[in-house]
């Protein structure tokens, strides 16, 4: 649809303003999040409070937070979050496309999504990122269905991989010793660290300085956690708990699981099965992030994670969150040693009319971003 584009601003026909969100919009964006629940069994919020910007621009990444008005109603927002990831073996720029969400009383206007993107793409200018890809939750068929398809004036979305995301419940009497870290550990962690991410696709390009700019996001340097083989540094990881300025909400159950849920709390505590917490509750999990493993170390992750619960459990953490790619030989010792539940989500290169500089795909590519930066 046509509209008039100014600087930081497009207006449309249709009475839609969008525009590159300030500080001024922070309440009716998390007012959105609030609102608007992403739909399957659990029904939950991703939340950002007490402010939408104390979660931004992590790790070196540069947000760019779309909003969309409709008279004085936010109807519409998207980030796009830039950093430097590995891509076959190299840095690379890559944006990642987060946080779509379109209010409820604005659903079926394909007209907000695509002008969205034009504007989205206009603000990126003549310096876009090499790439840029997004994530859908696999059992969100409506989306899949609408955006694989293609056409109808949004970007093409070419699909890459599929991706597990584990809640792994917190068991208190199972203690692993790990090696605290220090200044004195950081060069050989940001040298592991980068190894991992060069045998992966769009795993986050490390330095000292960006790792230790985490505590600014409650992650100092000493939640890392290290796991050494003859003197040798061969997997690392950390207990990032975001819930200060990122939330996951349970907002509610199915009917039949809701009915259930007492029942199941109960019966699965004896066999370390996790718990459902109860509706409007914020879920008590961190990210076993960053994360790293030495070639050849893998079956080591296990370990690793078990190593965690003693401090998840003097944090007042129930649920360990790790992301891997799906049906790894990874995750089948996840499931079979954790018994976690899981959510698969879907990988996609978003393409505009002009290709990006990158192709993310690859024969043997094995693709693994960061959770707790997604």
């Amino acid at each position: 649809m046509a509209g008039t584009i100014a600087h930081r601003e497009l207006n449309t026909a249709r009475g839609v303003r969008f525009a590159v969100a300030e500080d001024a919009a922070d309440a009716a964006i998390r007012q959105l999040l609030r609102e608007n629940a992403m739909e399957g069994a659990i029904r939950v919020t991703f939340e950002r409070e007490p402010a939408y910007a104390r979660g931004a621009n992590i790790a070196g990444g540069r947000d760019r937070t779309i909003v969309a008005f409709s008279r004085d109603r936010l109807v519409c927002m998207g980030r796009c979050t830039r950093r430097a990831t590995w891509v076959a073996g190299r840095p690379a720029s890559v944006g990642y496309l987060a946080e779509l969400r379109l209010d409820a009383g604005a659903r079926g206007r394909l007209d907000v999504l695509r002008n969205g993107y034009r504007f989205f793409r206009e603000m990126e200018g003549d310096d876009p990122a090499d790439a840029y890809f997004t994530s859908i939750g696999a059992d969100n068929a409506r989306a899949i269905r609408l955006l694989e398809r293609g056409g109808l004036g949004l970007p093409a979305y070419e699909f890459l991989a599929e991706f597990e995301t584990f809640l792994i419940p917190v068991r208190r009497r199972l203690r692993t010793p790990l090696t605290v870290a220090t200044s004195e550990h950081l060069p050989a962690l940001v040298r592991l660290l980068n190894d991992h991410g060069q045998r992966h696709q769009l795993s986050p390009v490390w330095s000292a300085e960006t790792l230790l700019s985490l505590e600014q996001h409650d992650l100092p340097l000493n939640r890392f956690r290290l796991l050494f083989e003859g003197g040798e540094l061969v997997a690392c990881g950390a207990l990032w708990d975001q819930r200060a300025f990122r939330q996951t909400v349970i907002q509610c159950y199915a009917p039949w699981l809701s009915r259930t849920r007492p029942v199941f709390n109960l019966v699965g505590r004896p066999f370390g099965l996790p718990r459902l917490p109860r509706p409007g509750a914020v879920l008590p999990a961190a990210f076993l992030s960053p994360l790293a493993l030495a070639d050849g170390a893998s079956s080591l992750l296990p370990e690793l994670v078990a190593g965690f619960f003693a401090p998840a459990a003097e944090a007042g953490v129930e649920f360990l969150t790790v992301g891997l790619p799906a049906d790894s030989p990874e995750t089948v010792e996840l499931r079979r040693r954790f018994r976690p539940r899981m959510w698969r989500s879907r990988f996609y290169q978003v393409q505009w009319s002009e290709k990006s500089v990158v192709d993310l795909h690859g024969n043997r590519a094995v693709y693994l971003p960061d959770v707790a930066l997604l």
